[in-house]
């Protein structure tokens, strides 16, 4: 089972859950931007939770189906269509040999995800099928070029009900959990930090998001490089905070003022140059229990070692 790519897009990549037990040896987490969008693709199709799928970002892709498959669109509103009529995401559907599958300018959100039932069959890289342009791991999807995927057979009608639809257009509430280095920081600082709506900046892609506003008055702009996490954020030389992403560097020399809760940076994800973010503090027993709330329901985890949260 495959598809013909007939036009690539701006940047399409194959991502699963990531490379997710290879950072002492200096790679990136990697994977999907928008855990909820591909989570949910997955679990439409019956699908194991790591099963990979493609990130379109910004639109202007075409696939031709090569096979009868089971796909399903998740995450932003790309004015899907199959053969140049509009179709409903967020649902299974069953497609056909010689389908178009077209994603085109971005009406809410920037990155759709297809799910193939039975997930997509690429080369692996350190256990994971997601690409990484900045370490050179994998390459983006290009014209012509054949993806191929797990055969399957079966129907499934399934969709998601209305309450676990996102909203992109809200604005962007993230909810931090204080660092070791959060007491490092005055109590004037902390209060400039919360109490500002930021912008994202141009500056902002699958490694970090930039922010732009008030900036927090420093003495120590610069320590040792160190691990950082997933969803960690910095407060960069000039005061403004720089939030790592999924393919952002293991180590680096800024202070940071927390971590961003994982299931938070979905909707971060779905946000272009020009919206706001805001952020708010999280107790660590919320943040794990809704961790596994969301584990449990989706089937993360199982058969692997736990996620941070």
């Amino acid at each position: 089972m495959s598809f013909k790519v007939i036009k690539p897009g701006f940047l399409t990549t194959v991502q699963d859950y990531g490379r997710l037990t290879h950072s002492e040896q200096g790679l990136a987490q990697s994977g999907v931007m928008d855990e909820h969008a591909y989570a949910w693709g997955n679990y439409l199709l019956d699908n194991h939770y790591f099963d990979a799928a493609l990130e379109i970002t910004f639109g202007s892709v075409e696939l031709e189906a090569l096979d009868d498959m089971l796909i399903c669109v998740c995450g932003a509103d790309l004015d899907f269509k199959i053969n140049h009529q509009m179709v409903d995401i967020w649902n299974s559907i069953q497609i056909q040999k010689g389908n178009r599958l077209s994603w085109h300018q971005p009406k809410h959100g920037i990155r759709a995800y297809l799910a193939v039932k039975g997930g997509l069959e690429t080369q692996k890289f350190f256990n994971s099928r997601s690409v990484n342009l900045r370490e050179h791991i994998g390459t983006k999807i290009t014209q012509d070029e054949i993806i191929t995927c797990q055969a399957s057979i079966g129907q499934l009608d399934r969709f998601i009900a209305s309450k676990y639809m996102p909203n992109y257009y809200q604005e962007v509430v993230l909810r931090l959990l204080p660092s070791y280095q959060y007491s490092e920081f005055s109590d004037a600082q902390k209060m400039l930090f919360f109490s500002q709506t930021y912008t994202i900046s141009n500056a902002n892609d699958r490694t970090g998001c930039r922010l732009k506003g008030a900036p927090i008055a420093i003495k120590k702009d610069k320590m040792i490089s160190e691990g950082m996490s997933y969803g960690s954020v910095e407060i960069a030389s000039d005061g403004l905070p720089i939030i790592l992403l999924k393919d952002a560097p293991t180590i680096g020399g800024y202070s940071k003022i927390g971590t961003v809760f994982s299931l938070d940076l979905a909707q971060l994800a779905q946000q272009q140059p020009g919206a706001k973010v805001r952020f708010e503090l999280m107790t660590i027993h919320q943040a794990q229990k809704e961790r596994l709330a969301f584990n449990q329901f989706f089937g993360v985890g199982e058969n692997s070692k736990a996620l941070k949260i």
